[in-house]
């Protein structure tokens, strides 16, 4: 059996958020495989790793709170030198970052040592998620261009993601794609009740409280349902007071229900009657997979990216505005259609065999993305790499 391969996974924290989770489960399942060493940032983890994950915090601070750009230049320095000395003194061969800023910071690494093999991976579709601010958007182009390139490979979850940093960001290196990975419950899970048409209908939804998940749609898509349909929001941001003043505007306080973070999502996902994902854009969102997992129906915008991949196997839809698509495990609507939104959550509560049909569907698909089949592409990636 060959030696196995010294690699270290490298963000910011591990505190709850999708590529967080993405990057515990794959820590857990790539030390099946080789010596992982899990490299932050800041000391934050609130995610479980085997005991045979080591990790090394670089600082102890919060790159976030550091709101001067001075403080944010001295903390980079900082932690640069800080990721250089723990490489060298672990021995790490080949170092895997997620996120632009230890993306930056593993692409200097490999500057300084040219035989170590760095990979960086992208989580969101840039053109989409940079637009709303053009200096981040100029910033985030010279990152890509200089730094970005010096790297081996680039992975991301998404083929568009890739497709995007190629061609409107200059990406030059070589890309794969690894789509993220779902822990199947292991558990008997109760399932909403389908034998109803009637009775209160539950929509979840789930995501930070920020602009790009657009949760303000799916609050108004409730303006034109019956009282029996209820919704409970799951997330914290910044944008939280405001969308609770626009439920209190359209006087849905009775009936939308704001639940912040918890840590067993799942749990909630299962006594839903539909999720509904309403976003501007995604990476490849992590909580169509959970739904998916305890058998809840899904409604998602059809946004770049990943719904589509997802619902209906990345085969292109058409959807009339003020409409939903029927796809083949889950329904899609346009971005910012809060009419077909609206129908479409109608369209699954009136229609109990459409909703066990997409349980079922949406079971199977799920497995297509359990954890020990993406570890194992992981695994692929790294001794690609290693070549």
């Amino acid at each position: 059996m060959p030696a196995k391969k010294k690699i270290a996974l490298f963000t910011n924290y591990l505190s709850f958020g999708g590529t967080e989770r993405v990057i515990s489960l794959l820590c857990n399942e790539l030390i099946k495989y080789h010596d992982v060493t899990l490299i932050i940032i800041a000391d934050k983890i609130e995610f479980q790793l085997y005991k045979d994950v080591k990790v090394i915090v670089l600082t102890k601070e919060d790159f976030d709170k550091n709101k001067s750009i001075l403080s944010k230049i001295l903390l980079f320095s900082k932690a640069l030198k800080s990721y250089n000395k723990a490489l060298k003194q672990n021995n790490i061969q080949i170092a895997i970052s997620f996120l632009v800023l230890p993306n930056l910071i593993n692409s200097f690494a490999k500057i300084f040592n040219k035989n170590l093999k760095t990979v960086i991976s992208e989580r969101c579709f840039p053109s989409i998620i940079y637009s709303f601010r053009k200096f981040s958007m100029l910033l985030f182009k010279f990152i890509v261009k200089y730094f970005y390139n010096k790297n081996d490979l680039m992975f991301s979850n998404s083929i568009y993601i890739n497709q995007d940093l190629i061609d409107n960001f200059g990406l030059k290196i070589g890309t794969k794609v690894v789509y993220n990975p779902i822990e199947l419950p292991n558990q008997n899970i109760h399932f909403a009740d389908y034998s109803h048409n009637t009775d209160s209908f539950k929509v979840i939804t789930v995501g930070r409280l920020a602009k790009q998940k657009n949760h303000h749609i799916t609050i108004e898509s409730f303006k034109s349902l019956t009282p029996n349909f209820y919704l409970e929001i799951f997330g914290i941001g910044p944008l939280e007071n405001q969308l609770k003043t626009l439920t209190n505007q359209l006087n849905l306080e009775k009936r939308a229900h704001f639940k912040g973070s918890v840590t067993n999502i799942k749990d909630y996902l299962a006594k839903g009657d539909c999720l509904v994902l309403s976003s501007i854009t995604e990476g490849f969102p992590n909580v169509i997979l959970e739904a998916m997992s305890v058998g809840l129906p899904v409604i998602s915008s059809n946004c770049m990216s990943g719904p589509l991949e997802l619902l209906n196997e990345n085969e292109p839809v058409k959807i009339e505005i003020g409409s939903y698509f029927k796809a083949k495990y889950g329904i899609l609507v346009n971005v910012n259609d809060t009419v077909g939104l609206s129908k479409a959550i109608q369209f699954l509560q009136s229609n109990n065999d459409i909703r066990k049909q997409y349980r079922k569907l949406g079971l199977e698909r799920v497995k297509d993305y359990e954890v020990s089949k993406i570890g194992l592409e992981m695994n692929k990636l790294v001794n690609l790499v290693n070549k």
